[in-house]
């Protein structure tokens, strides 16, 4: 049972600024080139907390004194009381219109993985971890919510989400993202409900803490933010000990799940043709496609299958590339990971037969990764990789079931769109922060 609490958040003043202008994405998906456009856009944008565009050690001093400059100033201010938060974000999905997702931000416990309490499906990198425990040291604060998801099957957190979002919002922002070649570039509406009445927070937040968290975005901040605690000392009930969190029910049709495919640079004395031929020894298929668009098409035909896949783009050309989860490399995964594409194509391909294993993905020098399946042809035939392999996103209730399961999917398996906003609401963690400390005692009492 995770512990979930009303908190005092911080939030720009829409009579100081124009929202549409400040918030940005989450810092992890931001571009130098979107960096330096989101800092020219406004002086205060939240670029220059989440990801300062100074240079080196310094970013982290500038983030913190933007920071107490805002709140100093009133660009940012307070709120008296502690509150949940909900959130709603319009978009355009892709091919699907317009569609919305509802959500409730909320200060969450932080607990060990052992716990069970919050559940995450992927493996984390040491460079983010050491970058964004750095800006909490400096600035003191939480700027970006963690987002998880909730199962919610009988509709009871998305029925209190409903009620209150039938209110007027407490911010309303329209919200325009700098273009990037990988990114589903869209127009959002951002809208933003405090929750402010005793009864009602602790009906909400009981709702929200029955069962597992599941993390969608925010594995590296997660463990920053532990080992933050940890190295703070203090109180159980204080702020350091919670972490902000954005959660959405898993049923939310709004909930997207999106691949990353990867790109590829061959080590010396791998060569592609071996790799082909040897899964088609196992009994893979391989089919040469016309294009982009048929192989897409190919790979959506085996969702009503049991067979897994990928694409390949190589030497100018598309292959098709379908096989089945059975095997030598296949039977040494977790059953959880076995069934899943990108699973089959890290252990079944690239590790054996590639010889990109763990330390040549740390390295960061032999694979890269993108959303966009005509940057991963554009940069192959520029030369940059040799080759691009394109990957079926892993549905919502395979990522739970590896995260049950206490298993890890590869890094960048996932990619769960579209990414809430930063700059809607942020956290003080220092002394006076104003969390609720009892809402969930109170209501089990």
């Amino acid at each position: 049972m995770a512990d979930v609490r009303a908190f005092a958040g911080v939030s720009y003043d829409p009579a100081r600024v124009d929202l549409s202008r400040v918030l940005c994405p989450p810092y992890d998906v931001i571009s130098p080139a979107q960096q330096a456009a989101y800092a020219a856009r406004d002086p205060h944008n939240a670029v220059r907390i989440v990801l300062n565009p100074a240079p080196g050690e310094q970013r982290y001093a500038e983030a913190a004194a933007a920071l107490r400059a805002w709140l100093a100033g009133g660009v940012l201010r307070r709120a008296a009381r502690p509150a949940l938060y909900v959130h709603r974000q319009t978009f355009t999905g892709e091919g699907a219109g317009e569609m919305a997702r509802t959500g409730l931000i909320a200060a969450v416990r932080l607990e060990p993985w052992a716990s069970g309490a919050i559940r995450p499906h992927e493996h984390t990198m040491p460079g983010p971890k050491q970058d964004r425990l750095a800006l909490m040291r400096a600035t003191r604060a939480d700027t970006e919510p963690i987002w998880v998801f909730h199962p919610d099957p009988a509709g009871e957190l998305r029925g209190h989400l409903t009620q209150v979002a039938l209110r007027a919002p407490l911010l309303t922002a329209e919200f325009h993202q700098e273009p990037a070649a990988d990114e589903i570039a869209s127009p959002e509406r951002h809208e933003l409900w405090a929750v402010e009445d005793p009864a009602e927070v602790i009906d909400i937040c009981a709702v929200a803490a029955a069962g597992p968290l599941y993390i969608a975005d925010g594995h590296h901040r997660y463990e920053t933010a532990l080992f933050h605690a940890g190295e703070c000392g203090g109180p159980d009930d204080a702020a350091t000990r919670f972490k902000v969190m954005l959660i959405s029910a898993a049923e939310d049709p709004g909930l997207l799940v999106l691949p990353t495919h990867r790109l590829v640079r061959l080590p010396p004395g791998r060569r592609l043709e071996e790799m082909v031929a040897e899964l088609g020894r196992r009994g893979w298929l391989a089919e040469e496609m016309p294009g982009r668009a048929a192989l897409l098409a190919r790979l959506d035909t085996l969702a009503a299958t049991d067979r897994v896949g990928f694409g390949m783009y190589a030497s100018g050309g598309w292959t098709y590339l379908e096989g089945t989860v059975a095997g030598p490399d296949v039977d040494l995964l977790p059953p959880s990971i076995a069934t899943l594409d990108v699973g089959l194509v890290h252990e079944g391909v690239m590790r054996p037969l590639l010889g990109i294993g763990p330390t040549e993905l740390a390295s960061g020098t032999n694979v890269g990764y993108t959303r966009d399946a005509r940057e991963l042809e554009a940069r192959v035939s520029a030369g940059e990789f040799d080759l691009g392999i394109l990957i079926r996103p892993p549905t919502l209730s395979q990522v739970k079931a590896v995260a049950d399961a206490g298993e890890s999917m590869p890094q960048k398996s996932t990619y769960f769109w579209p990414k809430p906003a930063s700059g809607l609401v942020m956290a003080l963690q220092e002394p006076g922060s104003r969390l609720d400390p009892g809402l969930i005692e109170r209501h089990a009492g």
